[in-house]
């Protein structure tokens, strides 16, 4: 999901020493699939190639990880893009340390093999269309609802 940058949290790491890593994801790039709030994902370092659709946890930059999914599989690495974005990312095969094998929605645990997981993630990518206008909605609902937060906050600090 969209940027990971724990300060205090080296995810490749963690990884290496653990073989699998559990973390509650920040931000809102793999929505709907992932949401920050109330669930946690499960990664485990990788060990083979990566397929169309797998979550990769994979660093950009220094210490900038990301947890995106692979829409494409290049000779020398991957197109990635977050389930709630547009921009088309290459990432190179060495870039890509984990892979999410499931997560956490609530209680209920889904896991990446699942095909009814599979063929939801399938549709939300056939769908275009659908899949902009359903972004575009979330999105403008969000900045509305903290737009009306802040204004609430502003008016019980005024009283």
């Amino acid at each position: 999901m969209g940027k990971n940058n724990a300060p205090n949290v080296d995810y490749k790491k963690e990884l290496i020493k653990n073989n699998v890593l559990a973390f509650v994801p920040r931000g809102n790039s793999m929505w709907p699939t992932l949401k920050h709030k109330g669930q946690s994902v499960i990664v485990q370092a990788k060990s083979e190639r990566l397929k169309q659709f797998d979550v990769a946890l994979y660093v950009r930059g220094q210490n900038n990880f990301v947890l995106h999914r692979v829409l494409e599989v290049l000779p020398d690495g991957y197109i990635m893009c977050g389930d709630s974005q547009y921009d088309l990312e290459k990432v190179l095969e060495e870039q890509i340390f984990g892979v999410m094998i499931g997560f956490y929605r609530g209680k209920k645990y889904i896991d990446c093999t699942d095909q009814k997981y599979l063929k939801k993630v399938e549709r939300w990518y056939e769908r275009k269309k659908w899949r902009k206008i359903r972004i575009k909605i979330f999105f403008f609902t969000n900045r509305v609802k903290n737009k009306l937060k802040r204004m609430f906050r502003r008016d019980k600090q005024d009283v």
